[in-house]
């Protein structure tokens, strides 16, 4: 019993207080040969990251005069392998070589592309952010856990 009420309530406090975690993406030997990396809003090391929020905020650095594009695609239910595009941000990196952009998501599976040129060179990574119903959350809220009864 105590198992069960101990994972009822992980899986509780991850799912309620995810959408508060910040993951900053730890740096591969490519974003350091890039020039480029995120710093918070994704993680590339997690293959899907779940919340509750509209939007995220990625934060990131690169060179100066990169050119980042960030393309949100929904992965559509009836078609698991077609993706449709939803958003596509374009920033170019300025002298204090720092950018953040904050993307919008769609309920259900978002697919974060991100795109990095500069003299040529390109860099990109993808990952994924499931946007959960906010029905979800406050069913989990207010989820009472019953002990279970041994016979």
């Amino acid at each position: 019993m105590k198992k069960l009420t101990l994972t009822l309530a992980t899986i509780f406090i991850f799912t309620v207080f995810n959408s508060f975690l910040v993951f900053a993406a730890s740096a591969s030997n490519s974003e350091a040969d890039s020039g480029f990396s995120i710093t918070s809003g994704l993680d590339f090391s997690k293959e899907t990251k779940s919340t509750f929020d509209k939007t995220i905020t990625i934060t990131g650095k690169a060179e100066e005069g990169s050119t980042i594009t960030i393309t949100v695609y929904e992965k559509l239910l009836e078609k698991e392998e077609e993706l449709k595009q939803i958003n596509k941000y374009k920033i170019v990196v300025g002298a204090s070589e720092y950018f953040n952009q904050t993307i919008n998501l769609v309920i259900g599976e978002n697919i974060i592309d991100i795109n990095v040129n500069k003299d040529n060179k390109s860099y990109s990574n993808t990952t994924s952010i499931k946007r959960k119903k906010s029905e979800i959350k406050s069913e989990l809220e207010q989820a009472i856990v019953l002990p279970r009864i041994r016979k």
